[in-house]
């Protein structure tokens, strides 16, 4: 009896995770998933109360169809929107895309968004006209979108893909889009490394801290995300109230290492979530899944060489970023949003400074054509 109820008890300590198989966006399948995916929590009922203003917060990167798998498809939000509303709660949806840049109203539209929220009479926020605060959170300066502050609570409808910089990008790197505008930049620019950064959002993170994350990886993005990736039909929901026990589970279901992603290393650290798999209890019929040969970003495996290695051979081991002016459109995308302008224009010709370029990936992360290329050396390319 004794050893049962030490069991049940080290039990009770983990943090839950719930892994759905979902294959298609189909309402009913949908909703049948999003439901199980919740049941191990209570249902939507335990983080949503009548009359509360409950924020969804997709990942609105930038503005392309949901079939592109850049974006949190609408249907997705469009499920918990309505179970949020029918626990007699008022759903809103807001996020603060890079994509914004040429109009955040292209971003709703070419989502698919604007459509799904004027169907259903759910109001869409605006991060960027909505107006900020600036806060005090540990060492940092976080300056935070106002209807994000007003939300009784926070739901994080993230995306499962891969990203160049953060190496993924599912719950805890989703609340970066938070911050409005060009605030995002000044931080790339503050904190170009990716340690670095993901310092910083770990931070933020732990400062908003959304009551529930539900990621559609139904269809998720491979490869160099998290616009310019592959679309990968992954087939799952997964759900929980630690976004870091959620991106844990996540990353190891695509074929990362215990410890590789930094924001879920330095989360666990910090003791804001639970990292470790150990720790974690996966429920759900998804809980196995692992889809075969998952591309992971190219440029992963630079980041693994020892510091002192990277010291000696660091001007054998160089990644570029290049535009490719024959399928670039000179929309000047990647120039607006480069925080440390290295980005400049002659004629019809856009050009990386190499000189100056912090590596922080935004040009890349938001070309809508997906023109900048990421270039290595031999020798990089043998750590990819």
């Amino acid at each position: 009896m004794a050893k049962d109820r030490a069991e049940r008890s080290e039990k009770s300590k983990k943090a839950v995770v719930s892994v759905m198989r979902c294959g298609s966006y189909e309402a009913g399948q949908l909703r049948a998933s999003v439901e199980e995916s919740l049941a191990p929590f209570g249902g939507i009922g335990a983080f949503v109360k009548p009359g509360q203003r409950v924020l969804l917060k997709p990942n609105l990167l930038s503005a392309k169809a949901p079939d592109r798998a850049i974006t949190t498809h609408p249907d997705f939000v469009r499920t918990v929107a309505l179970m949020v509303r029918e626990k007699g709660a008022e759903p809103v949806i807001g996020d603060s895309p890079g994509g914004a840049i040429r109009g955040i109203q292209r971003v709703w539209n070419n989502t698919g968004i604007a459509e799904m929220a004027s169907s259903e009479g759910i109001e869409l926020v605006n991060f960027e006209a909505s107006g900020l605060k600036e806060v005090e959170s540990g060492e940092y300066r976080l300056y935070i979108s106002k209807p994000v502050l007003d939300a009784d609570v926070i739901i994080n409808l993230a995306k499962l893909k891969t990203h160049t910089l953060t190496l993924l990008t599912c719950g805890v790197k989703n609340i970066f889009g938070v911050i409005p505008g060009f605030r995002k930049a000044e931080y790339h620019k503050l904190y170009p490394k990716p340690d670095k950064f993901a310092e910083m959002l770990v931070e933020l993170y732990s400062f908003v801290k959304p009551a529930l994350t539900i990621v559609d990886g139904i269809l998720s993005m491979e490869g160099n995300g998290p616009s310019s990736g592959k679309v990968r039909k992954t087939g799952v929901i997964i759900a929980g109230e630690d976004a870091v026990a959620v991106d844990a589970v996540a990353a190891r279901m695509i074929g990362f290492e215990e410890g590789q992603i930094d924001t879920t290393r330095i989360a666990g650290l910090r003791g804001i979530g639970t990292a470790s798999i150990s720790k974690i209890e996966i429920t759900g019929n998804g809980r196995e899944e692992k889809p075969e040969g998952f591309l992971l970003p190219s440029n992963r495996g630079i980041r693994l060489i020892p510091g002192p290695l990277v010291k000696m051979i660091a001007p054998l081991v160089w990644l570029k970023l290049e535009i490719d002016p024959e399928r670039c459109t000179v929309c000047e995308q990647c120039l607006k949003s480069c925080p440390v302008g290295a980005i400049s224009r002659k004629g019809d010709i856009l050009k990386v400074d190499h000189s100056n370029c912090i590596q922080c990936m935004c040009c890349h992360e938001l070309c809508p054509e997906n023109t900048i290329d990421i270039k290595m050396s031999w020798l990089a390319r043998l750590f990819a």
